[in-house]
């Protein structure tokens, strides 16, 4: 990889890019606030067990798919397929309203591609869901997928813990060690093959984040 390539790789991974993730929480708000989320152990095992996994069966196959094209008709295709999969509604528009917001800020740096899927999102053609926009985004700069997805699955889990420590479940510190402990676990997902179709088993996130909207005080939106 190239300086130049590494260089766009860390601003696209950053989780200071304006893609408005920072406002979701993947449901750990709601398991938090429940109490059935508390402390450094509690996170972890919601990090290992949960949220990464789903990327691997999902998010991944999605991006994988998209960075592999610039025909925008297949996008289009790609993206109506995400959306088809994605059968829990607040999870479903924390995706399009994060890619929606990474497309915008693309187009406006000038990332190939993404002012063309902009349009088509801004009329209601396509969803625009954030793992299609990820890969688009990655084979605009010219970003080889291998270190495409290590970036994309730690920005994911960098955005995780740092809810966690803005909901008060642990420290910065702690938000480190874990990230530190589940290296060699995101390093066996990047190694395992994708499956062939989009598959994710997160039960706990999921109905956390169904639940959510049932919270009368919310720090984030899902």
């Amino acid at each position: 990889m190239s300086d130049t390539a590494l260089l766009a790789l860390l601003q696209l991974c950053d989780t200071a890019f304006p893609s408005g993730a920072f406002a979701f929480s993947g449901g750990l708000e709601a398991l938090v606030g429940e109490g059935r989320v508390q402390g450094a152990a509690q996170v972890g095992d919601f990090l290992t067990d949960e949220v990464l996994p789903r990327w691997a069966g999902f998010d991944r196959v999605f991006l994988r798919r998209t960075h592999a094209t610039r025909d925008l008709e297949e996008i289009a295709r790609i993206d109506a397929d995400c959306e088809l999969h994605s059968t829990v509604e607040s999870l479903a528009s924390a995706s399009r309203r994060t890619g929606r917001a990474a497309l915008s800020t693309h187009t406006r740096l000038g990332t190939p591609g993404c002012a063309a899927l902009l349009a088509q999102v801004r009329a209601g053609q396509t969803p625009g869901h954030a793992a299609v926009v990820q890969g688009l985004a990655g084979n605009g700069l010219g970003l080889a997928l291998a270190p495409l997805e290590a970036g994309t699955l730690h920005a994911l889990a960098l955005a995780t813990l740092s809810a966690a420590v803005r909901l008060g479940a642990l420290g910065a510190m702690q938000a480190q060690q874990i990230l530190a402990a589940a290296r060699p676990a995101m390093a066996a997902l990047l190694a395992a093959p994708p499956p062939a179709a989009p598959f994710t088993f997160s039960p706990r996130a999921d109905i956390a984040a169904m639940r959510h909207g049932q919270t009368p005080l919310r720090l984030f939106a899902v």
